[in-house]
């Protein structure tokens, strides 16, 4: 029942309303790095934005949303390389809230052959790089 009333309490126009205040905000606000900033001073639960995405058709309320992540997804990565806020931090939330992964790189240019002495008498391409694992 508690969804209910939460739902209940914000109309589309309410919701527009909203997300156009926190725009506002974060625009003027160098210091917004988190949506549980403005969406809290508001007394607005920070799972409520996603409710708001679903709520609402408007998509000048949905883009304006998406830009207010983007913002906010800069300050993060500019913030933490200018050592603004907590480099580590940074990581965990762009991981977390912006779907960042780390990425793994593998180099497919080297070929290991062990060598095994006396099992094979073919010589090797001469592109071929050997490795001695022993």
């Amino acid at each position: 029942m508690k969804d209910v009333k939460i739902y209940n309490r914000y109309t589309p126009d309410k919701i527009n309303l909203i997300i156009k205040s926190i725009e506002t905000e974060v625009l003027e606000n160098d210091d917004i790095y988190f949506l549980t900033q403005p969406l809290g001073s508001r007394g607005i639960p920070s799972v409520q934005w996603s409710r708001f995405k679903q709520m609402t058709d408007d998509t000048d309320t949905l883009e304006t949303m998406t830009r207010i992540e983007s913002m906010l997804e800069n300050r993060l990565v500019s913030g933490a390389l200018n050592n603004k806020i907590n480099t580590t931090m940074s990581i965990f939330l762009l991981k977390n809230k912006y779907n960042y992964k780390d990425s793994k790189q593998i180099d497919n240019n080297i070929t290991i052959t062990p060598i095994l002495s006396g099992l094979s008498n073919t010589p090797l391409k001469d592109d071929t790089k050997v490795i001695d694992i022993d």
